[in-house]
């Protein structure tokens, strides 16, 4: 499983790449992800909207027949910081999809990671005001603010990851460019490759040495319900579906 927002859009085909190497077993793989993808509230990106990832279609979804131990990946918290809210808020809708995902599957195997504060700290007031425009331009919190809300909200959620026994990965400072919150393309797979490593599965023999293919026709999936220009869509999931890969969004 995994929720988040640019960062798993962004990397996708890395993130496919990656997620192989951690297990050779077939692969059903349910996600909640999307640009700008909001935790707590339904969020638009441009002219597309898309429910909250702690209330959306994957709890009613989730498989019920795996042998294995689910993992989990939760990533993109500080998201919602440009939406407005405050670090309790949301660090309140991070543990609800802990708590549903522990619900589901006590056994799971959830990986957290942290906010990448270390990039963060170190962009100055034009980068600053440059990144939210482009990026965020209906935000208008200053960048001590946000700097603030960061800082708290890392720290809360490694409090979460501490109160669950979840493993929680810090983000490394050389994968940030000029865009402070989004991996550049030459580190996305080991980022992806890091994270999944927190999983602590032992990666198969015939992967070590092997990239494979994995993300070959595998694109990008579309949420099965989203909202266009004013219009509720609905996409039958699973989105990808093959004898070693099932992938369906929510």
């Amino acid at each position: 499983m995994l929720l988040g927002a640019s960062n798993l859009v962004l990397g996708w085909r890395s993130l496919i790449d990656s997620l192989r190497l951690v297990t050779a077993d077939p692969i059903n793989l349910n996600v909640a992800l999307g640009m700008g993808r909001s935790y707590v509230k339904t969020s638009a990106f441009w002219f597309r909207q898309l429910p909250a990832i702690c209330d959306c279609g994957l709890w009613d979804h989730l498989p019920q027949d795996s042998a294995n131990p689910p993992l989990v990946l939760i990533t993109d918290v500080g998201n919602d910081i440009v939406y407005l809210f405050e670090p309790d808020q949301i660090a309140a809708s991070v543990r609800q999809c802990i708590s549903q995902v522990l619900a589901w599957r006590s056994d799971a195997r959830i990986v957290i990671t942290g906010l990448p504060l270390a990039s963060l700290t170190q962009v100055g007031k034009l980068r600053f005001l440059i990144a939210r425009t482009i990026l965020f331009p209906g935000c208008t919190l200053s960048r001590a603010t946000i700097l603030e809300r960061s800082l708290a909200l890392d720290e809360i959620t490694r409090q979460l990851a501490t109160e669950f026994g979840i493993q929680f990965v810090e983000p490394e400072p050389k994968w940030y460019g000029l865009d402070p919150i989004h991996v550049v393309p030459d580190f996305r797979e080991s980022a992806f490759r890091k994270y999944f490593a927190a999983f602590d599965r032992t990666p198969p023999i015939d992967s070590i040495h092997v990239r494979p293919p994995a993300a070959i026709g595998i694109q990008l999936p579309v949420a099965a319900v989203r909202t266009v220009f004013g219009r509720k869509r609905i996409v039958e999931q699973p989105a990808y579906c093959s004898p070693d890969f099932i992938v369906s969004a929510w």
